[in-house]
């Protein structure tokens, strides 16, 4: 089940700084089990205004994935493998559409200033798909959305600090009250194991008494207790 899938850009003025940094941050965020980054594709445009993607080469990476770019790639217009580019099914970039359409990702290559580079994203909200699901189901749709601005950021950003602090710490709180819960689990079952072989000894060394005929068989409950409480 395919989670939201966000498109995001990010424009540059210059490659000189590329020194791959950027690409393994992309694949520590693979890693991470809530999102998902699908496609990543690195784009400039030339003097003569000619837009043109970039190998993993040329940003500082030495592996290079092949298929890597092709999904964003189609999306803005370019050919593979001398193949036109694919048109957009019917109803695609409408202007009542909500969301980033084709048309939107091929707007934003062309207007990309000569000499600047861009980076373009496809990341897959995976913690968001049984919520859409479920928000489907009960008759909802999109209506906006999109990251706060940095104004808005500004507007709320002290509130928004405290509650994520506050968040923050329940989950500690949570995290540290499991610990300890599991770790009393654990001193729990040492103690029952213990009291298991304490009394497993206890028995074996009362059957010897009985044994030697030094105690009576009536007697066993007791002297295990005392066994036991003189340790």
């Amino acid at each position: 089940m395919l989670g939201p899938v966000q498109f995001v850009a990010f424009e540059f003025d210059t490659l000189d700084k590329f020194k791959g940094g950027i690409i393994e941050k992309l694949d520590e965020l693979t890693s991470v089990a809530a999102v998902r980054i699908l496609d990543v594709l690195f784009v400039a445009k030339e003097q003569n205004g000619d837009l043109i993607a970039l190998e993993s080469g040329e940003l500082g990476e030495e592996e290079e994935d092949e298929l890597l770019g092709t999904v964003i790639g189609e999306l803005m217009g370019f050919s593979f493998e001398g193949e036109d580019p694919a048109a957009p099914p019917e109803g695609i970039g409408e202007a009542s559409a909500i969301g980033v359409t084709p048309e939107d990702i091929r707007r934003l290559g062309r207007e990309l200033a000569p000499g600047s580079a861009a980076a373009l994203l496809l990341i897959e909200h995976r913690w968001a798909a049984e919520l859409r699901d479920e928000i489907r189901a009960a008759g909802g749709f999109p209506v906006a959305q999109g990251f706060l601005t940095l104004e808005g950021l500004m507007m709320v950003g002290a509130e928004l600090t405290a509650t994520a602090e506050a968040i923050e710490a329940l989950e500690v709180a949570a995290a540290l009250e499991a610990e300890a819960t599991l770790r009393s689990l654990q001193a729990l079952e040492t103690i029952e194991i213990a009291q298991e072989i304490e009394a497993a000894v206890a028995a074996r060394t009362v059957l010897g008494l009985v044994e030697a005929g030094l105690i009576d068989k009536g007697d066993l409950a007791d002297a295990m207790d005392a066994v036991i409480e003189a340790d």
